[in-house]
């Protein structure tokens, strides 16, 4: 059994490291900072919103996996927000650097990898699935997403990361 809650998925297609998921919407509890090299800020303000700093004064689970992206010269940082809430019943936070966000239901392009969270080894991967997603005629419609599922005192060799671009895919009917 998992330690955290982690977001839900339907695996559509498996090649190697890669795979095609289908997730249904998904809320963050998200918070906007300057970008860092390891990308990785923000964490703070996010915890907080967990830890009951919100309009319910509740503690929300720590959930997997931390979500980032770039939005023009900002790093969005979230947190998956348990299945149990929805937009209607989750806690508002009581901070204005916090937000809510939900991604829609999509389907995602992901590479899973292991290691430390240096650009260069996100660069890596990126251009692996990039290249894949070329390859196979896909075309990313969204920025790029990294999904970190270990905190940062883990040893990189034990760390699991993602990277995952949301792109147009049709199920073929056999």
């Amino acid at each position: 059994m998992a330690l955290f809650e982690t977001m839900k998925y339907t695996l559509i297609k498996k090649d190697g490291k890669i795979e095609i998921r289908k997730y249904d919407d998904i809320l963050l509890a998200s918070t906007k900072s300057e970008m860092s090299s390891t990308q990785d800020s923000g964490f703070s303000n996010v915890f907080r919103y967990i830890s009951g700093n919100n309009t319910m004064n509740s503690k929300i689970s720590m959930t997997t996996p931390v979500v980032t992206y770039q939005e023009n010269d900002q790093l969005v940082t979230g947190f998956y927000v348990p299945s149990k809430y929805t937009k209607e019943t989750i806690p508002q936070p009581s901070e204005e650097a916090v937000f809510i966000n939900e991604l829609k239901n999509s389907f995602y392009a992901v590479i899973r990898f292991r290691g430390n969270w240096k650009p260069k080894n996100f660069d890596k991967h990126d251009q692996l699935l990039l290249s894949y997603l070329r390859l196979k005629g896909f075309s990313p419609v969204s920025q790029r997403l990294i999904l970190r599922y270990q905190p940062p005192f883990v040893p990189g060799i034990f760390r699991h990361n993602e990277i995952a671009y949301q792109i147009n895919y049709q199920i073929k009917n056999r």
